[in-house]
């Protein structure tokens, strides 16, 4: 017994320590079946707190898999470090390069887009996803949180940058990430929609 426990033990510290290590990829929920459109939910979510809340309710609803868009230079933790940041990528429309691997686009037909509200706009981080990768094609269904000021342009600036995509511009759009009453409703009735 000993034997086995001393064997065990080693298996459970590699398994951790590989599973700390794994890159930036999609996750699945494995519950897409073959016959059902192919979901990506991709989203950005500074603290992986309001948006990922939400990019999760529509995970759990779509039975997609999940990606978390990351920024290769994380923003700063000081409160006014990071908003002079955010708006000079704002004002100037920098796209902040991003890290880890993307998703095989080609996999999915449809994508849904999440992304906080930034000064009335799409983040940057997610237009940097627009920029880098071709969704020509797909069918983009934005969704965003915000801190009571509505979605502002998000809708609207995803349509406008993603050349050639079918974008659906009834979005999901929430205070915070805590409100997502109706949202399994919501999914369905897109996921129908864009069959």
């Amino acid at each position: 017994m000993i034997k086995k426990i001393i064997l065990y033990i080693p298996l459970v510290m590699y398994a951790s320590f590989a599973f700390a290590a794994t890159p930036n990829k999609p996750t699945s929920t494995g519950a897409q079946s073959a016959t059902a459109p192919r979901v990506l939910i991709a989203y950005f979510s500074m603290l992986d707190g309001n948006t990922g809340d939400v990019a999760r309710a529509i995970a759990d609803a779509s039975g997609g898999d999940m990606y978390r868009i990351r920024v290769a230079q994380p923003y700063p933790q000081d409160d006014k470090a990071r908003k002079e940041l955010l708006t000079q990528q704002v004002e100037q429309n920098i796209f902040p390069a991003l890290s880890g691997p993307t998703p095989q686009i080609s996999e999915y037909d449809i994508i849904f887009l999440g992304s906080p509200v930034w000064a009335n706009h799409l983040s940057q981080p997610v237009k940097s996803f627009l920029h880098n990768n071709n969704l020509s094609g797909k069918t983009v269904i934005p969704f965003a949180s915000h801190s009571g000021g509505g979605r502002g342009r998000v809708f609207s600036d995803v349509a406008d940058m993603c050349t050639g995509c079918i974008v659906d511009t009834g979005g999901w759009s929430s205070w915070g990430g805590g409100r997502q009453r109706g949202i399994a409703k919501w999914v369905d009735k897109k996921l129908k929609q864009h069959k």
